[in-house]
């Protein structure tokens, strides 16, 4: 049941509703999820119609008695807050909160923690093992593989924390994602190609291509180009960074085993 807003807490809603839908996109959610959550607080409240436009970097939120705009400059994939807020805004249709109240548990969702750089580096460690053995590598090439995907896992979250654009960090983790497997094409025993691909793969931008579509799915045409942009973006960042070093070891002579 929705809530009557005097006129007065018409801004003071938007800002909430516009804060809502910016931790939203800054945690990787799709268009209409953004929209369809800014919709349900602006109805839970009373502010009816509510006008939304979301873009990948920025949203504006319009309604009798005010408009609100947002920029997101930093996106990074945090399902936490994602889940977090709409549930919260599911809640808040059934039986709205007080706003103080619902400031409160929306500052809450947006700190959502986010997994420590040394358990992505674990799990990415983890996946690259698996990942090596799906590749058709044998069993001493899981080790090596779980070295490189989880240098990787670790750094790519280190970086990202120090406030490096994400091509940027994405390539210099690709160029650390190499060096586990030109030391062991020395040995010639675990299968080099192997290892740099299991390493690299950690790093694609599979969440943010399905995104992507989904958002072209579902009719958001710009959202979904500007992501697919990025992901190119992002993949040919880890391109280049895993080719140079590679394109030096070469060049000194070395080949991988």
């Amino acid at each position: 049941m929705a809530t009557r807003c005097t006129p007065d807490l018409v801004p003071r809603v938007l800002k909430v509703i516009a804060d809502a839908g910016a931790a939203l996109l800054a945690g990787g959610a799709e268009v209409a999820r953004v929209e369809d959550t800014m919709q349900r607080l602006g109805k839970a409240y009373g502010v009816d119609p509510v006008e939304v436009i979301v873009l990948p970097t920025a949203l504006f939120v319009n309604a009798p008695g005010g408009t609100v705009m947002r920029r997101i400059q930093r996106r990074a994939v945090n399902l936490a807050v994602v889940a977090a807020i709409n549930q919260l805004s599911r809640d808040v249709s059934v039986a709205p909160l007080p706003l103080a109240e619902l400031e409160e548990r929306l500052a809450r969702a947006r700190e959502a923690r986010r997994y420590p750089p040394w358990t992505v580096g674990l799990f990415a460690a983890l996946a690259a093992a698996a990942l090596s053995q799906i590749f058709g590598a044998r069993l001493v090439d899981m080790l090596p593989a779980a070295v490189s995907g989880g240098l990787t896992g670790w750094l790519r979250q280190v970086l990202k924390a120090t406030g490096l654009a994400n091509p940027v960090g994405d390539m210099i983790a690709a160029m650390v994602a190499v060096a586990p497997a030109l030391a062991v094409s020395l040995a010639r025993g675990p299968d080099a190609g192997i290892v740099v691909v299991s390493g690299i793969m950690v790093l694609t931008p599979g969440l943010l291509i399905t995104t992507a579509v989904r958002d072209g799915i579902q009719g958001d045409l710009l959202s979904s180009a500007a992501r697919m942009l990025e992901a190119l973006l992002s993949a040919g960042a880890i391109a280049a960074g895993a080719s140079l070093p590679l394109y030096l070891f070469f060049l000194g002579g070395g080949h991988l085993g």
